[in-house]
């Protein structure tokens, strides 16, 4: 039904449902399992009341067009992990770790390969 970043996020969509009479249940996709988890959650509803559940966490939903939108899709799930701003400089980090000494190693290897043409 939705995906959440953080557990404060799927809490509030597990109790908006749950406020309107639906069944929920959170799955953790958590990569980490910690009380900050680093991963996503989802919120899932039964198939039959699925229509409802679109409807109640639609109600609120901002508009898509000035491109904030960032709650549950109201014509569907969204799909894949959000990162949450400290998965993004864990990534970042770790990409530039890995990038750094990966293209030095290349420049020195293109040196080295210029001394022997020369």
């Amino acid at each position: 039904m939705a995906t959440a970043s953080t557990r404060f996020e799927a809490d509030l969509y597990a109790a908006k449902l749950g406020a309107h009479g639906l069944l929920w249940e959170i799955r953790s996709r958590e990569l980490v399992p910690t009380t900050h988890p680093i991963g996503w959650l989802e919120v899932l509803v039964p198939a039959l009341e699925h229509d409802d559940a679109r409807e109640v966490l639609a109600v609120d939903a901002p508009d898509e067009s000035d491109g904030s939108h960032d709650g549950p899709h109201p014509s569907g799930p969204r799909r894949g992990p959000v990162l949450t701003p400290g998965l993004r400089v864990l990534r970042a980090a770790l990409a530039a770790g890995l990038l750094l000494p990966s293209g030095l190693l290349i420049i020195e290897w293109l040196l080295g390969l210029l001394d022997v043409v020369r």
